[in-house]
């Protein structure tokens, strides 16, 4: 018998359970490659990012950001000229 009462073995469970799934997400990250991109918008580049989050109706940021990046990439090897045509600065 274990001296171990159920409170504490319930708190070493959860303890347990969690290390298992920061595990588990530490190495789902690394298998994919995943790394962090940390950058400063401001208010105009943020409000156009919700604009793309709601018309795709993605339901996180990060996921419509993914999708953009993704969908252009591609625009640039399908159709070089409107993948141009799409990043040219406003007002040029």
């Amino acid at each position: 018998m274990t001296d171990e009462t159920p409170a504490a073995r319930k708190t070493r469970l959860a303890r347990e359970r969690k290390r298992a799934e920061r595990k588990r997400l530490k190495d789902k990250r690394l298998a994919m490659g995943a790394s962090k991109l940390k950058m400063e918008i401001y208010s105009g580049t943020e409000r156009e990012l919700e604009q793309i989050r709601t018309a795709g109706a993605f339901d996180e940021t990060e996921h419509a950001l993914t999708a953009t990046i993704h969908g252009v990439a591609e625009l640039s090897r399908r159709d070089p000229a409107a993948f141009r045509a799409l990043i040219q600065r406003r007002g040029q």
